[in-house]
């Protein structure tokens, strides 16, 4: 059986947050920009500065933070 290369929560998880991020740079690029020359460009670096931060936030430090909580807690 071949070993997957992510879990299939987790692949969820990521697919939720691209489109959230998409979403979000879609309004932000639209709004302040417009559709004027150079949308693609900026709407693809907008989308991957949301999804890093996004996704290092939800995947990394809101858990991390839970854990220390939860322990100095106990």
């Amino acid at each position: 059986m071949k070993k997957r290369f992510l879990a299939p929560q987790l692949k969820r998880r990521l697919l939720l947050l691209a489109v959230i991020s998409l979403l979000l740079a879609s309004a932000l690029e639209i709004y302040t920009f417009g559709f004027t020359s150079g949308f693609v460009v900026r709407w693809m670096r907008s989308f991957f500065v949301f999804f890093v931060l996004i996704s290092a936030t939800v995947l990394a430090i809101v858990p991390a933070v839970n854990y220390i909580v939860k322990k100095l807690t106990k």
